[in-house]
């Protein structure tokens, strides 16, 4: 079974009150690694709430299918880890899981069963016995991504996975969405150019709410370097500084 999925996007405008947010007329990417990148403020998390069902566009519509051509639907086929990896602060993390699996999977021991594998390869077995207060961001955003791999989702959305994460825990993530992109395909919001470069098989880069470039990593980076007079062969971190430092001297 193929894991890639095709994102179609059409006439699309998000507001915030007044605000636009997003401005897409036409898109369509098909991965088994999507990354989204941009600028701070360039709509990556109004794109992904919007994607999740959670932010209802002002027109326009955004359709996901996998690679058989079924239609996704974000409650059954999505998962979500967001940047902030919220747990409960007062109950230790296995009451917490339980409940998830409880209210998910109807059985609260899913964790021990089907969902032990995340467990292992997110070395939450420590996690367990601590209070959610007591855990720091890596350590919440851990239990969350197992939590979603648990769902067993045809699309998992990553909103900055490895902000704050070391060298160790930067490698251990990328292994893992690597061996998991067989079953399943992902959507991930990142400023670790060198991390996107490495894992993603297309790429969207936003600027003010609108696409500045799609397509292939080769493709994005030689778009991102023209009119600055590089190398077509750089990296895309390289190419988006580039980028970056061209739409600040421009004001």
């Amino acid at each position: 079974m193929s894991s890639s999925i095709a994102c179609s996007i059409s006439g699309l405008a998000v507001r915030y009150n007044a605000l636009q947010a997003l401005e897409i007329p036409q898109l369509r990417l098909e991965g088994r690694v999507i990354a989204l990148i941009g600028h701070n403020g360039a709509g990556k998390s109004t794109l992904i709430k919007t994607m999740l069902g959670l932010l209802a566009p002002h027109s326009g519509h955004i359709a996901v299918s996998s690679g058989t051509g079924e239609l996704l639907i974000p409650e059954r086929d999505f998962a979500f880890c967001p940047e902030n990896g919220a747990v409960f602060a007062d109950i230790p993390v296995e009451h917490y899981v339980k409940l998830w699996c409880s209210i998910t999977q109807g059985d609260s021991r899913h964790y021990r069963k089907a969902g032990s594998r995340y467990i292992e390869l997110l070395e939450l077995g420590p996690l367990l016995r601590k209070r959610g207060r007591e855990l720091s961001k890596g350590q919440r955003r851990r239990v969350q991504t197992a939590l979603g791999f648990m769902r067993d989702p045809k699309l998992f959305l990553f909103d900055e996975p490895f902000d704050g994460l070391d060298v160790q825990r930067t490698i251990q993530l990328m292994e893992i969405v690597e061996s998991e992109r067989e079953m399943r395909s992902f959507l991930i919001s990142s400023h670790r150019m060198d991390v996107m470069e490495r894992v993603a098989d297309a790429v969207v880069v936003l600027q003010h709410g609108r696409v500045a470039c799609a397509g292939t990593v080769q493709d994005v980076t030689r778009h991102l370097l023209q009119g600055a007079g590089g190398d077509a062969f750089v990296s895309l971190t390289d190419a988006m500084r580039s980028h970056l430092e061209g739409l600040a001297a421009r004001g």
